[in-house]
């Protein structure tokens, strides 16, 4: 009896224990399930930034194609308004506070190179053409994938041409007639987004290239001003009234420059002028804004016998900072930009340019046909030659010539003051 009890009692102490080791076995199972299930911390998506002076809207092709061919990236687009760009990456390479991509253009890649900041890019631009890739050389080196080609044009709204019997224009005289036949019909003939100093600039280096620029002399002008041996009153004062006939005749206004690009655009693309002063760039900007509207593009002037002129050129290209953090990823993207297809998507962006690559073409818009035999055969970038200073030349060039359509100098006293300027750069005060 007292062993039957005995075992009974061993037995229901045996079944507890297996019951309470089955529920913590449960209870076990489910914590170690929860633990398994809990997703576990993702890494952090690397983040590319590259910099450049073209809004988003600009470069919605650029953006779509690296999204593609990198979806493990996020990419940060830094837009760094024109006229403060450089001095503004000036400040942030030195500090490594820059993007890790940056459009640099053939002043800014020389200087980078020279301080290091810049990584060299020899292995990846081997199909681009030695005149473009010979703006972003230093030490037989080369620091930038190259951009597409980019120019001073204008835009001519057809209904107005229709309307007044234009016809594109071939010298500057006949750009200035038709200007002063759609003011008299109560029309105003020209916009231009002058805030950016650099179109008013551009203006009147055109005038040069057709002119000045195209004498024995005048082809060496960039040549002896980096060395302080050329002058602009001197030499460009009686060429450039030419120019400054644009001005007196109120082609171009003192309100330019209060209007920015984007307002410039939204005043062509309504139909209030007759002319839009711009680049290929702009092309798909005229649009967005008016998918009706009915284009061509012109050279608006050129030499004495007809022959048109347009000035632009390979303005810049992808360079890659050496920062140390993101080189690895920042080569693997500039180097899809010097593929044919990141090449095309960059010209998307652009239509009416040109690639760099060689054997290569892009068939332009129909808007662009009165263009191909000009940016063909007479495609100029002399002007921009103006050595290792040629920024801040540039920028006091861009500075005095607002003044004088402000009204605020006249041009031989902007042109006298500007070679005091371009001699105190030079020579280092």
């Amino acid at each position: 009896m007292f062993n039957f009890k005995r075992s009974k009692f061993l037995f229901s102490i045996l079944t507890c224990s297996a019951i309470i080791m089955s529920f913590l076995s449960g209870c076990a199972s489910e914590d170690m399930q929860q633990v398994i299930s809990m997703p576990s911390e993702e890494e952090p998506r690397k983040v590319i930034r590259i910099a450049a002076w073209y809004e988003d809207s600009y470069i919605t092709n650029i953006s779509a194609f690296l999204a593609n061919e990198f979806p493990e990236y996020d990419f940060e687009y830094v837009y760094i308004q024109r006229a403060n760009y450089e001095s503004v990456i000036d400040s942030q390479i030195s500090n490594v506070a820059t993007a890790d991509i940056i459009c640099v253009t053939e002043n800014m890649a020389e200087r980078y190179a020279r301080g290091k900041y810049l990584v060299p890019l020899n292995s990846m631009v081997g199909a681009f053409s030695t005149d473009a890739l010979d703006r972003f050389k230093f030490l037989n080196k080369y620091y930038a994938v190259p951009s597409v080609s980019t120019y001073e044009c204008f835009y001519v709204n057809l209904d107005y041409f229709d309307e007044f019997g234009f016809e594109p224009p071939s010298i500057y005289s006949d750009f200035t007639d038709m200007c002063m036949t759609a003011m008299e019909h109560g029309v105003k003939p020209l916009s231009a987004g002058l805030k950016d100093k650099e179109g008013l600039a551009n203006s009147a280096m055109t005038v040069m290239q057709s002119s000045y620029f195209q004498t024995p002399k005048g082809r060496s002008f960039g040549a002896r001003l980096e060395y302080g041996r050329a002058s602009f009153y001197e030499e460009l004062y009686p060429y450039m009234q030419l120019w400054y006939q644009f001005i007196e005749k109120g082609i171009f206004t003192p309100d330019m420059c209060l209007m920015d690009k984007k307002a410039a655009i939204e005043e062509f693309a309504s139909g209030k002028t007759v002319f839009l002063s711009g680049g290929p760039e702009d092309y798909n900007q005229i649009l967005k804004a008016n998918p009706e509207m009915r284009l061509t593009a012109i050279a608006f002037g050129g030499k004495d016998d007809g022959t048109q002129l347009i000035t632009g050129g390979c303005e810049y290209g992808f360079a890659v900072v050496n920062n140390d953090v993101n080189v690895k990823e920042a080569l693997e993207v500039v180097r899809s930009l010097s593929t044919l297809m990141g090449q095309r998507a960059i010209w998307k962006d652009s239509p009416g340019s040109k690639t760099y690559l060689n054997n290569v073409f892009f068939e332009p818009p129909k808007e662009f046909d009165n263009l191909q035999d000009v940016l063909e055969n007479n495609l100029y970038t002399l002007y921009r030659g103006w050595g290792y200073y040629s920024r801040e030349i540039s920028l006091a060039l861009e500075n005095e010539l607002q003044q004088v359509l402000l009204g605020r100098e006249a041009l031989d006293t902007a042109l006298i003051k500007l070679d005091s300027k371009a001699k105190s750069i030079v020579e280092g005060n």
